[in-house]
């Protein structure tokens, strides 16, 4: 293909690997950059994804025709009706650079395999919201993600310099995550969980404990119980898949109202009064909770700290359990 854009690093590309300035300058995905890199030359040498620019240098790039799967994603985004949850959905914080949301749970954060359905990436979309475009464009500014049925903070990149500052900023541990569960039976009083997690062997959209699987940590207090359930307030310190419903129930203690791990039946059976029955049947989901997230801004270096309430029908669980105790 015959190169047709030329673009002149200036300083602010200058010290930015190649593949990360071109995906934030031309608002592709990575991959895309790196596709057109393969095609371009820098200086009218090849270059390599990695390539570290400096202030002077001279891309030129060919332009790639759109493939069918960013296509597909664009279109679907801008047709797909948005469930009446949307509502539901909170902006707790924006700036140029990011959005704080409060997610409510049902709320698909971005697809997976063989899914199709209305996600958050789509209605922010539909919004003109500007995302980062660092991974596949499905996952547009997707720098970190809760479970669809786990409500509660997330962090939404608009921009890719922000998106990597913080995508470093999570794997090096830097920001704080609390949650908030409500749990079947009472543990102990606080407690550290370091149990390796990966995908269960033949039930492939589970987790489980396993030897070989990924480290993961989580800590928890318990901040209130009753005689069958308890209330917990959980610090993660690694985000695998599923990891806090995966390690309580590990401890034979799953997330009230978790069909995958079995916190539903087993909360519908301990529930003891009609009133406390009654809530967990009106709980639309599992019974958990990003209740707090406190980091430093990736661009203004500004310390921040954000808390959501908990869900109303999470609150009337509790409600009715104090009443039944």
């Amino acid at each position: 293909m015959t190169p047709i854009q030329q673009i002149e690093i200036e300083d602010e590309g200058a010290g930015v690997r190649a593949d990360a300035f071109i995906a934030a300058r031309l608002a592709v995905s990575r991959s895309r950059a790196q596709k057109m890199l393969e095609g371009g030359t820098l200086n009218g040498a090849r270059v390599k994804p990695s390539h570290t620019l400096r202030s002077g240098d001279v891309l030129l790039l060919p332009e790639l025709e759109t493939t069918l799967e960013e296509t597909q994603a664009q279109i679907s985004s801008e047709e797909m009706p948005m469930p009446e949850l949307i509502k539901n959905l909170v902006f707790v914080y924006e700036d140029e650079h990011l959005m704080i949301i409060n997610k409510p749970r049902g709320l698909l954060v971005h697809l997976g395999a063989g899914e199709r359905v209305a996600t958050l990436v789509d209605f922010l979309r539909q919004q003109n919201k500007p995302l980062s475009s660092v991974g596949p464009p499905e996952r547009a500014g997707i720098v970190h993600r809760l479970d669809k049925e786990t409500s509660g903070l997330m962090i939404v990149c608009k921009t890719d310099a922000a998106h990597w500052k913080l995508a470093d900023d999570f794997s090096e541990r830097r920001l704080t995550k609390n949650y908030v569960a409500l749990v079947c039976g009472v543990p102990p009083l606080r407690g550290r969980i370091e149990a390796p997690i990966e995908r269960h062997a033949t039930h492939r959209k589970k987790f489980a404990v396993m030897q070989h699987g990924k480290d993961a940590v989580t800590e928890y207090t318990v901040a209130q119980h009753w005689r069958k359930f308890a209330l917990l307030n959980i610090h993660l310190l690694t985000g695998r898949t599923h990891q806090i419903r995966v390690h309580l129930n590990y401890l034979n203690h799953p997330v009230v109202g978790d069909p995958l791990y079995g916190g539903e039946k087993r909360a519908l059976d301990s529930a003891g009064s009609p009133e406390v029955r009654a809530a967990l049947e009106n709980l639309h989901g599992q019974a958990l909770h990003a209740a707090k997230l406190q980091f430093t801004h990736p661009i203004t270096e500004e310390p921040l700290q954000f808390e959501a309430p908990l869900p109303a029908d999470m609150q009337n669980v509790i409600e009715a359990l104090n009443v039944a105790e």
